[in-house]
């Protein structure tokens, strides 16, 4: 059998993918290489955006899947006096990635997909006809690969789309997942609040992200800038745990994950090859959120794949608008959150600051979570950006007054 298309990788953006294409009718088959449902070191922070795109594709998100619901972000850098920014509506909603992962992947199964895990890559042929994946559980043949592997992706290293990565390309995250009773939590901690302390980190920040009956604690940055990784997130989360008064606890399972760092548009596809998500370097530099990317480059790519089955657009020019569309949607974004983080990571005391004294800080973090506003817009219209930030600033005032 020759598939429409082979979907490697069933995270976000391969799961997508595959629920698109087979809503679409086409013939689909999605591999993984392990067995599902499988950890990953993430905070899980689903924002507004990543919502919106679930919801346009007609995927909800049942109840056991949401740990917590979000309305606010405490902040710390060096001066290690937090402030809390809180929004007016649901800023994000924290999902366990053992359990969303899972359940995009039985979604696109439902729709029509053949899911395969524990099913790595091991070879790829590629000619002007299509793909020959060759796998630990036999050969398949498709018209089209979309790659969706990771930042550490085979598909895109075995089809030259990504070579050795420079060190400042390459970010490291850690996590670790801390059990907590109810009355921890009833007494010591507000489960809608994000914890995001800037600490010095290079390119990074320490973040305890609140679940069911536990914390998702994690560090991430610049792989070159660490130094003993471990023993420094231990080392904020005793600081966080005398904070906040908590009873002591070991850090069990601590979890390692490489992150692309977005610095510049690299190609994403070639000879009836598409990548999405980690493997095609879709992170935020400055926030290391990667999920609406993820997301919306599966949805993308998916669309570019039903132009070439169902309208026989020629495969080249659907993948050159592939890119193109990419680079219309988010591209100037992510490549803006790497002046971003430089920026900030280089004045965090003023940033935390500005913060702090801002009372509409809290807009600013939903108009970027949601969509409404992103690092482009900000940094080539800077005026207009000013000019709303005074008139919601004015508005957070008068309204506080009456």
């Amino acid at each position: 059998m020759v598939y429409d298309v082979i979907i490697a990788g069933s995270g976000p953006a391969g799961s997508m993918a595959a629920f698109v294409c087979a809503k679409a009718g086409l013939e689909v088959l999605l591999i993984d290489k392990v067995r599902f449902p499988r950890n990953k070191p993430c905070g899980g922070a689903l924002s507004v955006r990543s919502q919106q795109v679930l919801q346009s594709v007609g995927i909800s998100l049942p109840p056991e899947i949401i740990d917590q619901v979000i309305s606010g972000i405490e902040f710390m850098g060096p001066d290690l006096k937090p402030f809390v920014a809180r929004t007016t509506q649901p800023l994000a909603k924290i999902v366990r990635r053992s359990l969303f992962d899972d359940y995009l992947a039985r979604q696109a199964a439902a729709a029509g997909a053949q899911f395969i895990d524990n099913c790595p890559v091991v070879r790829l042929e590629t000619s002007t006809d299509g793909v020959v994946c060759h796998t630990n559980q036999g050969k398949f043949s498709g018209q089209l690969l979309i790659g969706a592997d990771g930042a550490a992706s085979r598909v895109a290293r075995i089809t030259g789309l990504r070579g050795p990565e420079k060190s400042d390309e390459i970010g490291i995250a850690l996590e670790v997942d801390v059990p907590l009773s109810d009355q921890v939590w009833n007494t010591f901690l507000n489960p809608s609040i994000l914890v995001v302390w800037m600490l010095n980190i290079p390119y990074g920040y320490f973040w305890a992200f609140p679940r069911k009956m536990s914390l998702s604690l994690g560090l991430g940055g610049m792989a070159t800038g660490f130094k003993n990784m471990r023993n420094l997130l231990k080392g904020i989360a005793q600081m966080f745990t005398t904070q906040k008064g908590l009873p002591s606890f070991a850090l069990h399972g601590i979890r390692g994950h490489m992150l692309p760092l977005f610095k510049h548009q690299r190609p994403i596809t070639s000879n009836r090859v598409l990548l999405t998500g980690d493997a095609a370097g879709f992170v935020d530099t400055f926030s290391g959120q990667g999920i609406y990317y993820a997301l919306e480059s599966g949805l993308l790519a998916a669309q570019a794949v039903i132009n070439v089955i169902k309208q026989n657009q020629d495969p080249s020019k659907s993948l050159d608008q592939y890119s193109q569309l990419v680079q219309l949607r988010f591209g100037e974004e992510l490549r803006c959150s790497y002046s971003v983080a430089r920026f900030i990571h280089s004045r965090v005391h003023g940033f935390i600051q500005t913060g702090r004294r801002l009372k509409s800080f809290g807009k600013v973090i939903f108009d970027l979570a949601s969509g409404n506003t992103d690092y482009y817009q900000i940094i080539h219209n800077p005026l207009r950006f000013s000019v709303s930030l005074f008139v919601h600033e004015l508005q957070h005032r008068i309204h506080r007054r009456t």
